[in-house]
């Protein structure tokens, strides 16, 4: 393998370079694949990415979906966080659960601990479950098909929400902290799963040239589920109560999984065997061994050294999503006082945010600095060097955007935190198209799946960091209520530097695979 540095952001490659390969050249042997595994070689050799779909019809069913799922998942947040609120405030203060009780009254620094202790607890299992079978379900999208894993992982979170709701409506049977076994849904593949199950299915069908930008489409779509559904909890909540609102969860979940019909399966296998040992038996021991050597070949990607800088920023970018749900409805509510059915809009407006800056400024920023009219110390040379700029950006706006949340003494200030926070909006579209040029097709299920692996990975220690944080801001008082969100900073600033030396390949796989493919029909003719 050759290589040679053009620039501080660039590493040349060559034909000879493996697909997945490593920084260094002594990694890998001349002549051999990225697997040194026969079962892994044999794997891929058995494997084709059906590209015949029509990316438009498929990005049309995944908007749908991404809608439905995203707008159930925030539906979940507010009535989720009231029923259980109010289960602690009646076990704190001794009265019946049939007795009512305000919710001002819950706001006490006890049950606001103990509120956050319990989501930080079952977001950690959420993670830590999620993480135990991801790449096992990564392993599966790649030999079986993404669409199973897709409709699997959507699935537990329809067991997810029932278990949730099962253990909050029989509160004065069961102990509150049985709602941590709602965790166990999470085996069915979880977030990470689904994520990369998703988009591995997008990578299949659309071009690199406009991945990014497909990718943050999709976030949009998320963004806007997002937008709508806090508003319409928090609308509904005040005339109904949480209940009927967790019941709207629990029904769209289920119409989102029966939307997964609609997509069609992008992986496909050749007929014909590849060896004996796919026409005979397989013992245990075989197959035991066929799974190890899989995992070690998905391992392998590791030794890219952009992509373990990627996966570090992963495993760290968690806390700056997760404070602007569930912990953020909690945090406004005792912060300023003011009710948790009310919150709902504060997310909406963040939402709109999210959608101005997806929708206006990210496509008018990415669209100008690659065209060749503007000055050269301006003008970006390529795409994948773009998203890397526009990324290390968007880290800058999120390490401005949590510190003025931490500082802000009002719930406007607040709310401007917020709207330079959403600056950053399109961070994870850029990173997972920079990780993507890394890799070849048959290997984008296992690279999403780690991606998405190494952030649930941060759920284990993010949740509870936030809620120990919040915990003791309460206990100094005062302005140290806001120290979470100067936790959140500091870790977008670890982001940014990581993200400073990340560097992006001179020749993107898909394109290295066509040429090569075109070299060799004209050998052929």
């Amino acid at each position: 393998m050759t290589r040679d540095a053009t620039g501080d952001d660039e590493i040349t490659v060559s034909e000879r370079t493996p697909l997945v390969g490593a920084e260094d050249a002594s990694a890998w042997k001349p002549g051999h694949s990225r697997s040194s595994t026969l079962a892994s070689i044999a794997s891929l050799g058995n494997i084709r990415i059906t590209t015949a779909h029509k990316a438009g019809t498929v990005l049309g069913v995944f908007y749908v979906i991404v809608f439905l799922a995203s707008g159930a998942g925030a539906f979940l947040t507010i009535p989720m966080t009231r029923i259980y609120e109010d289960i602690l405030c009646h076990e704190h203060f001794g009265i019946p659960p049939s007795q009512p009780i305000d919710e001002e009254t819950c706001k006490v620094d006890v049950v606001q601990s103990r509120l956050a202790y319990l989501f930080a607890v079952l977001e950690s299992l959420n993670a830590g479950l999620s993480c135990l079978v991801a790449l096992l379900w990564g392993i599966v999208a790649d030999r079986i098909g993404r669409k199973p894993v897709l409709v699997i992982s959507s699935f537990g979170y329809v067991v997810y929400v029932l278990l949730i709701m099962t253990v909050g409506w029989f509160s004065a049977a069961l102990p509150t902290r049985l709602v941590w076994i709602a965790s166990a849904a999470h085996l069915f593949g979880g977030q990470p799963a689904m994520l990369a199950a998703m988009y591995s299915i997008l990578s299949d069908v659309v071009p690199e040239s406009n991945r990014s930008i497909t990718f943050m489409r999709i976030h949009v779509t998320s963004m806007v589920g997002n937008l709508i559904s806090p508003a319409l909890a928090s609308a509904m909540m005040s005339s109904t109560g949480p209940w009927p609102v967790m019941l709207l969860t629990f029904i769209l979940y289920i119409i989102d999984v029966a939307s997964m019909i609609l997509i069609p399966e992008t992986l496909s296998h050749r007929s014909e065997p590849s060896g004996p040992s796919e026409s005979g038996h397989v013992t245990f021991k075989a197959r035991a061994l066929q799974g190890l050597n899989q995992l070690k070949d998905s391992l392998s990607i590791i030794r890219i050294r952009s992509i373990a800088l990627i996966l570090c920023i992963c495993i760290i970018s968690l806390p700056v999503v997760i404070c602007t749900f569930q912990f953020m409805v909690q945090f406004i509510s005792k912060r300023y006082h003011i009710p948790l059915a009310e919150t709902g809009y504060i997310q909406s407006l963040y939402g709109i945010s999210h959608i101005i800056v997806v929708l206006l400024i990210i496509p008018f920023v990415s669209d100008l600095i690659v065209r060749p009219s503007l000055p050269l110390w301006l003008r970006v040379s390529n795409e994948k060097r773009r998203d890397l700029i526009l990324v290390r950006w968007s880290y800058v706006a999120y390490v401005a955007g949590p510190l003025i949340l931490a500082v802000s003494p009002s719930l406007p200030v607040f709310v401007v935190g917020l709207s330079v926070m959403s600056l950053g909006s399109g961070s994870g579209s850029f990173i997972k198209s920079i990780a993507t040029s890394h890799v070849d097709p048959e290997h984008r299920s296992r690279l999403f799946t780690l991606m998405a692996l190494v952030e649930m990975a941060s759920s284990i220690w993010a949740m509870p960091a936030l809620a120990g944080l919040f915990s003791l801001g309460m206990r100094l008082g005062g302005g140290w209520i806001g120290l979470p969100y100067l936790g959140v900073s500091f870790t977008c600033l670890v982001m940014l530097v990581l993200a400073l030396f990340v560097q992006t390949p001179a020749c993107d796989v898909d394109d290295e695979e066509s040429a090569t493919e075109d070299t060799s029909s004209a050998a052929h003719n």
